[in-house]
């Protein structure tokens, strides 16, 4: 007798992921956007369309990040931004390796899993003034990755984080030298212990293919350089992997600060007599000399990366992808690789230029179109994203709304394919290569959409919506929304439409589901508080529907 209604809410989910596809697939064609003259103050639904880029959401109808970027402008909110102070990651005390058998409960979850790190992600993402930061330092930790698959404990992940915070505004090249001597990734990629009898080529590997200049040589817009033949031209072989395996050997954990407990917060330190002191051909013929010391190659070899023409569009790219649209155009890759190679005084390598140029590009700036006009611009929300958006425009809170949430959001963002810094591969939660089903697109991530995870998005936006995330032994405040913020609006079906198309879909609502919206709170019977239920009547709705969650 149930066979009939599971299968019919499977069919409904497929429809569901098809829909959200078609939401990409649909709108694919000559773009109408346009974008903003120099001399048009921004509108609301600008403003907020901006916000959704350089922050992890607006903070309701009173959120001082809204008036300041709207009033201030967008490059002085930017620079506001470079200039808040880090909400960042706590070094916590390092344990044994082994975990202790008295280590048990709440000691084991403290200091054996990512929780402490998860939590606090989840409230500097609710509550801190850095958002544009945080932003910048989850993207370059989905091309940096290290994962808590392999680096289990969170003292050993904190330094890393905390190097991605560091220096998500200050210089790729000073990022590069961090994150490669960081013992997390030391562990990861297996640079720790790479002797000069046995050098391991995983590192070499990925920091050429991931972490810079990826596998094909590129144009400054991205467009990738073609021989007489008409093929990719690869940006390195072997036996330049096999030189780079030799540049990374002889470096290995500082000294234990105890019998068994592993030194992870301080960067490795070179034993020269494990360095492989012969000479190495690297990227484009550069050739290092014999008898170097470790720092010295390695600080040579970061530099020949570095000074790759192909590190701007291709990390310039990524970035893109991960703030703005997941198909930008050749020009805006071009002009974000510029500001890469040169950011107006003669230095390569600024982030702080590059993610300026990726914000106030013409392209990120954009009014867009209703749709279904057709675009092929914007990006499905990923899990964190699409999360953290919901809770800041309804004012998170904890479960009882006397405080402030306590941030254990981890078990919804695992159950929508995204256990926060425990990617399943160093290619990340998703591939940047995955493309949108049916089409020619990059969708980097539709590689975590399926049925269970669109099943665990509208189940999250219902626990939200018309409940909450309850007190428990993991979550001390638990989490819930408030709506008073926008109890004005539901006065009346129409209005309050319009109010949750701005603040909600930065006024991109179709007229179709505007209408929807507005049939469904009329619906709502009379009766006790009846502002609120049709508060979340809409917010339901519209939190669930594939125009909210395809961001463009």
């Amino acid at each position: 007798m149930q066979a009939a209604p599971r299968f019919k809410r499977r069919v409904k989910l497929g429809l569901t992921l098809l829909f959200l596809a078609g939401c990409v697939i649909g709108w694919v064609g000559p773009s109408h956007s346009r974008p903003l003259p120099a001399s048009t103050p921004p509108t609301v639904e600008d403003t907020l369309r901006f916000l959704e880029h350089s922050t992890w959401g607006a903070w309701g109808l009173d959120g001082g990040f809204f008036w300041r970027a709207h009033n201030a402008g967008f490059e002085q909110f930017l620079e506001e931004q470079f200039n808040a102070p880090m909400s960042s990651y706590p070094t916590l005390p390092l344990y044994p390796q082994t975990r202790p058998e008295d280590c048990t409960g709440t000691c084991q979850r403290d200091n054996y899993t990512m929780y402490l790190l998860q939590n606090r992600f989840f409230t500097n993402a609710l509550y801190g003034e850095d958002q544009l930061r945080q932003r910048v330092a989850f993207a370059l930790h989905q091309i940096l990755v290290v994962s808590a698959a392999e680096i289990r404990l969170p003292s050993w992940m904190a330094p890393y984080l905390q190097i991605l915070d560091r220096n998500a505004f200050g210089n790729y090249r000073q990022l590069l030298y961090e994150i490669t001597l960081n013992p997390a990734m030391g562990n990861y990629l297996d640079m720790a212990g790479n002797t000069r009898t046995n050098p391991n080529e995983n590192y070499a590997r990925e920091i050429l293919q991931l972490f810079s200049i990826g596998l094909y040589r590129l144009n400054p817009d991205g467009t990738p350089q073609l021989d007489e033949f008409g093929r990719q031209i690869p940006t390195f072989d072997q036996d330049i992997i096999n030189a780079f395996s030799r540049v990374f050997t002889g470096w290995n954990r500082a000294a234990a600060p105890a019998p068994g407990v592993p030194n992870y917060i301080n960067p490795m330190v070179p034993n020269q007599n494990q360095h492989d002191v012969g000479p190495k051909t690297l990227l484009r013929g550069v050739t290092l000399p014999p008898n170097q010391s470790a720092a010295k190659d390695l600080n040579d070899a970061l530099d020949n990366i570095f000074m790759d023409p192909n590190v701007g569009p291709f990390i310039g790219k990524q970035l893109i992808q991960h703030l703005v649209t997941s198909n930008p155009s050749p020009d805006y890759v071009r002009r974000v690789t510029a500001a890469f190679d040169d950011n107006g005084q003669g230095v390569r390598g600024d982030l702080k230029a590059v993610v300026r140029a990726i914000l106030l590009d013409p392209e990120a700036l954009a009014d867009r179109p209703t749709p279904p006009t057709p675009s092929s611009e914007g990006h499905l929300k990923h899990p964190v994203v699409f999360m953290l958006n919901l809770l800041r425009t309804f004012y998170p809170r904890s479960a009882d709304g006397s405080g402030l949430s306590d941030g254990y959001l981890n078990p919804q963002a695992t159950a929508m394919g995204m256990n926060v810094f425990s990617p399943p591969s160093v290619f990340s939660y998703f591939s940047p290569f995955t493309g949108v089903p049916g089409t020619n697109l990059r969708g980097p991530e539709f590689g975590v959409l399926n049925t269970s995870t669109a099943l665990a998005r509208a189940n999250f936006v219902n626990t939200m919506v018309n409940s909450r995330i309850p007190v428990s032994a993991n979550a001390p405040s638990g989490t819930s929304l408030d709506f008073s913020g926008f109890l004005w609006f539901a006065q009346s079906p129409e209005l309050l439409a319009d109010g949750l198309n701005t603040w909600m879909m930065a006024g991109r609502m179709s007229p179709a589901m505007r209408a929807d919206v507005i049939a469904a709170v009329a619906a709502v019977p009379a009766g006790p508080d009846l502002e609120v239920r049709r508060i979340r009547a809409a917010a339901y709705l519209i939190a669930t529907s594939a125009q909210y969650q395809v961001e463009r």
